[in-house]
């Protein structure tokens, strides 16, 4: 029996959805799916009343439910057992990161890992994705979240999340009712997009370049929360990745997808071929387990 069966249908009977279970394990429904029907078979029991708009655990998956978190609790404790016997205890461990964690749901990751692993601490410091790359060069962290695109040969990556590039305008611009756009249509706009230390900034001008056109950039800030509402006061539009702006749940914007795709992926990355300690290590398994997207 596989443990991850046990896990997933766990968070399904918790969150009474497989699609909010999905978000919560940072991987797609149809795997979530997949592993409860894996369970479903080898018991052969149906867990699941699906009959109805919201999925409620039948007679048979309320037993199973209160022996599966007695195995989850069991697991949890031989992990950190291991851990401890494996000399990872009291490891520290130095983490990058690009200000997007609440967005992709990495704060969620990460506060699994520290519920898996507690003794295990995390030092996390927030910075754009090209001071990013220099700090891990110079080796001054261990790991980092960030965008994977533009990374070089000697660096490994887990991808976690993809998201994909979309327009912000007011609710007052004359593109507001469009279904999509075309960049090329935005070649006469005004342009406020996240700084030069962003790597989203370079990959929203050569977007705009493959286009035929070099934006008309006005405004460059750290802070999206900043550029959402210049946008929503009609001061210019931007581009932004789709996910991260509907998070920010602005209701003064129009977020319009692109004719365009231009996708981008938040994923854990580390120098390759850099010795791990054994915490180290563990992080990169939990996280490549749990997080790839």
């Amino acid at each position: 029996m596989d443990i991850d069966h046990i896990l997933y249908f766990i968070e399904v009977a918790k969150s009474g959805s497989f699609s909010e279970a999905a978000e919560n394990l940072y991987t797609t429904q149809s795997s979530v799916s997949k592993h409860v029907i894996s369970l479903e078979k080898e018991l052969g029991l149906s867990l699941f009343d699906r009959s109805r708009r919201k999925i409620r655990l039948t007679e048979e998956g309320e037993v199973i439910l209160a022996d599966a978190e007695k195995i989850a609790a069991v697991y949890k404790h031989l992990l950190q057992s291991a851990a401890a016997r494996s000399g990872w205890t009291n490891g520290v461990l130095s983490i990058a990161s690009i200000p997007v964690m609440a967005h992709y749901n990495i704060t969620g990751l990460i506060a699994d890992f520290q519920n898996a692993y507690p003794d295990i601490r995390l030092e996390i410091s927030e910075m754009e994705g090209i001071d990013i790359l220099t700090r891990l060069k110079e080796q001054a962290f261990d790991f980092a979240f960030m965008r994977i695109e533009k990374l070089y040969k000697n660096f490994d990556s887990i991808p976690i999340f993809e998201d994909e590039m979309a327009a912000v305008v007011s609710k007052e611009h004359p593109f507001s009712d469009r279904i999509q756009l075309s960049l090329s249509e935005l070649s006469g706009e005004n342009f406020m997009l996240l700084n030069k230390n962003t790597l989203l900034y370079d990959i929203s001008l050569q977007a705009c370049k493959n286009c035929g056109f070099t934006p008309n950039v006005t405004y460059t800030g750290t802070r999206m929360e900043n550029i959402l509402e210049l946008v929503a006061k009609n001061q210019g539009l931007s581009l932004m990745m789709r996910h991260a702006v509907t998070y920010a749940r602005n209701e003064n914007i129009r977020i319009i997808p692109l004719e365009e795709s231009v996708r981008s992926t938040i994923g854990l990355v580390k120098i390759k071929n850099r010795p791990l300690s054994g915490f180290a290590r563990t992080f990169w398994n939990f996280v490549a387990k749990k997080g790839q997207a």
